[in-house]
């Protein structure tokens, strides 16, 4: 029976997310920061099974079943201890250490490595504030830093020369570990030991439970590189780390949102401002190993990347990485500041509201940042080229693996190309208010009554009155916006117009005293007619909020598909009309474009 050395199962707790491995055997709904569920241990109506992955257990409030990963994988997949560390390992993408005295004495050294590090960092706190480390500090202060976030952060300064390699080894510390540890290395030319990091202030790296496994510096003269970060070593792996995620995970989980940056600095401004919940990348792009690191924390990360060619390149690769490992719920979003300014810059000039507001309401979700990059510096004016663009397109659809996904970008794509293709939206354009000369040597072109562009969308249609049969207390709060909305379905109208009616006179009507409402009207049938969607709600249970939002989605939605169906009827008749007509046309034309424009 193999025997798994302590540093590897704590590193395929780590990279297992209990609450997915969870919710392949038990569906579960998210209350806060936790997900619950009916126990897989007991019979229960009632969910009691809490499972959260800030607290890396589960635990039934029922029957008391409790335990880590592997007790789950355990009971539920009736494996040994040996046996669920090594299935979760596989599941995570782990090679399997084997038990032989070779393995148990990289553990042992890398026991060494961790007390070699935490010593480095000491070290360089302590010369941050000598003399040899006072350029070091004045950089911090003119940068804005406190003290405390100094302290906070544990930054340090490196002094010139081998100062560090001197001290370890006064200390116990064998040469060889701090080789290993990437605190020191061998010269090329004579084998002599130097220092890694010299004259530079240092910013320690840590893992998710504050211990040191490398460090970040940068240089205080003109030298290259301007920012260094250690070596790859047996307790890091750059691609495998976020940059102060242990001191952001507790507000990154209480707002259900983490945020990347690109640099130290940027992370460690936005923590001193309130805004801890940023962590950046180690030197490279954004990883798919980082990308499951931080949904383990949020949904949607939101990637804040800096607006020149390099920030934009940054982002560009994350959309890229990120496409095989969607799924239902999980992406990412992109904002990039205005002026070229890094958080940093930004919250100096217009202060942390500012910064939290336009996070809040200027980002971009994955889809509108790979159609921009699609799009970016690419002329559509042939055939041709649209067929290149329908390519490309087809090549970003083939990379998401989730057939559930791939199929809605693919319908989101579909609309967006006819967006741009269409000789609807190139009509549209040509209806110029400078005296509509064009209009006359235009071709007269029909828009049918049954165009795609104009069809009622039937299933959101649908939907809309399945969510205010089953949540009429959250359709309360949309009473205005759904009297200025006609249901386009024959048989549609009378059931939202009973449904308003008993809004109308209670707004605080349960579900249950709406069917007696509808029963006692003669208008039950309702409930017939759209089982198939009430039953999918039902299915589904969304909290409250979430009917809210989906509500609100579903009516900004149907009210941007008659927008745009009524801007294609309006491009018609601007082609037709003559000029008094046309300029009122042209009028009512742009002020429902702005309109639209403002639903997107």
């Amino acid at each position: 029976m193999p025997v798994f050395p302590q540093s590897f199962i704590q590193e395929v707790r780590s990279r297992t997310s209990i609450v997915s491995l969870v919710a392949e055997s038990v569906k579960l709904k998210r209350r806060g920061n936790e997900f619950w569920g009916c126990c897989p241990f007991h019979h229960e109506k009632t969910a009691s099974f809490s499972v959260s992955d800030e607290k890396e257990y589960y635990h039934c409030f029922g029957c008391g079943a409790h335990g880590s990963v592997f007790d789950f994988a355990q009971k539920i997949l009736g494996m040994t201890f040996p046996e669920s560390v090594e299935y979760l390992a596989r599941r995570a993408g782990m090679d399997i250490p084997q038990a032989t005295p070779q393995e148990y004495e990289r553990e042992r050294k890398k026991s060494g490595l961790s007390e070699a590090l935490e010593a480095a960092c000491k070290f360089y706190e302590e010369q941050l504030e000598k003399p040899a480390g006072r350029e070091g500090l004045f950089y911090l202060q003119r940068r804005g830093l406190t003290p405390e976030t100094v302290k906070r952060f544990r930054l340090g300064f490196a002094p010139s020369g081998n100062a560090l390699k001197a001290h370890l080894t006064r200390e116990g510390f064998d040469t060889n570990v701090l080789i290993e540890a990437g605190l020191a290395m061998k010269s090329e030319r004579d084998g002599s030991l130097y220092d890694y990091f010299r004259n530079r202030v240092m910013f320690p790296i840590a893992d998710r439970r504050g211990k040191i496994i490398a460090f970040g510096g940068r240089v205080m003269d003109d030298g290259e590189p301007k920012y260094l970060n250690s070596p790859d070593t047996p307790v890091f792996s750059k691609g495998d780390n976020l940059y102060a995620l242990h001191l952001s995970a507790q507000q990154a989980r209480k707002m259900q949102e983490i945020i990347v940056v690109e640099g130290y600095m940027d992370v460690i401004a936005m923590a001193q401002a309130g805004i801890e919940r940023a962590v950046a990348p180690l030197g490279t792009a954004l990883t798919e190993r980082q990308i499951e690191l931080l949904w383990r924390y949020a949904p949607e990360p939101l990637c804040c990347f800096d607006g020149d060619g390099a920030g934009q390149r940054a982002a560009a690769r994350a959309a890229d990485r990120v496409l095989p490992l969607l799924t239902a719920g999980r992406s990412l979003r992109f904002i990039t500041l205005p002026d070229d300014l890094d958080p940093d810059e930004y919250i100096k000039e217009h202060g942390k509201a500012s910064l939290e507001e336009f996070l809040k309401t200027q980002y971009r979700p994955l889809f509108k940042q790979l159609w921009g990059m699609l799009l970016a510096n690419r002329p559509l004016d042939t055939p041709e080229r649209k067929a290149g663009l329908s390519k490309d397109i087809e090549e970003c659809l083939e990379k998401i693996k989730d057939p559930t996904v791939q199929g809605f970008y693919r319908q989101d794509f579909k609309s967006a190309l006819w967006e741009i293709t269409s000789p609807y939206k190139n009509k549209a354009k040509n209806a110029a208010p400078t005296g509509f000369d064009r209009k006359r040597g235009a071709a007269k072109t029909a828009v049918p009554v049954n165009h795609p562009a104009l069809a009622p969308e039937r299933d959101d249609t649908r939907m809309l009155l399945a969510y205010l049969l089953l949540y009429p207390d959250v359709a309360a709060d949309f009473l205005e916006d759904l009297a200025d909305w006609q249901a386009p379905l024959t048989g549609q109208d009378e059931a939202l117009a009973a449904v308003l009616d008993a809004l109308a006179a209670d707004p605080d009507v349960t579900a249950d005293r709406l069917r007696e409402h509808l029963s006692a009207t003669g208008r039950a049938g309702v409930y017939d007619r759209l089982a198939t969607e009430i039953e999918m709600l039902k299915r589904k249970s969304p909290l409250p909020q979430d009917a809210r939002e989906n509500i609100a989605a579903l009516l900004s939605g149907m009210r941007r598909k008659n927008l745009r169906a009524e801007l294609l009827r309006l491009a018609e008749k601007i082609a037709d009309a003559d000029d008094e007509e046309a300029e009122k046309l042209w009028q009512r034309y742009q002020n429902l474009l702005k309109e639209e424009k403002g639903l997107a």
